[in-house]
């Protein structure tokens, strides 16, 4: 993986990113998709590209045109691996705390509910893991 995790700023450039898809994305592109949602100075995109390439998370490239950059990590094997940091940063690595902290907040609805226990019922069990997310 690369280095560090990702501010949401970041996360929001490898999304434009992921969404260009192999061919990547230039930062004129990538700044033109986010300041459709919100204001944000170009040269605050190119240094957080800057830094999200140094970091191990951009590819850059030459190409025709301009500088291009691609993911150097898809976007399952990143949210897997934040999601994993989240868990295991703020509920002392119990996925199990997680979801009851979710379902003590009224955030999940019955359909979300049924949604989990299917995923639940079809995941394979991991052996060497415990309750409370150590082995």
């Amino acid at each position: 993986m690369p280095e560090g995790t990702l501010t949401p700023a970041q996360y929001e450039i490898m999304d434009v990113v992921w969404q260009a898809g192999s061919d990547g994305a230039t930062v004129a592109e990538i700044w033109h998709t986010i300041s459709e949602s919100r204001s944000v100075a170009r040269t605050t995109i190119l240094n957080l590209v800057d830094r999200l390439e140094k970091r191990g998370w951009l590819n850059r490239r030459d190409a025709d045109g301009g500088v291009r950059y691609s993911a150097a990590v898809s976007r399952d094997r990143t949210s897997t691996a934040l999601a994993g940091e989240f868990v295991q940063q703020f509920f002392d690595g119990s996925a199990a705390n997680l979801v009851m902290s979710l379902l003590g907040t009224s955030r999940l609805n019955a359909d979300e509910i049924r949604k989990l226990r299917d995923i639940l019922d079809q995941a394979p069990a991991r052996p060497g893991k415990r309750e409370g997310g150590r082995p």
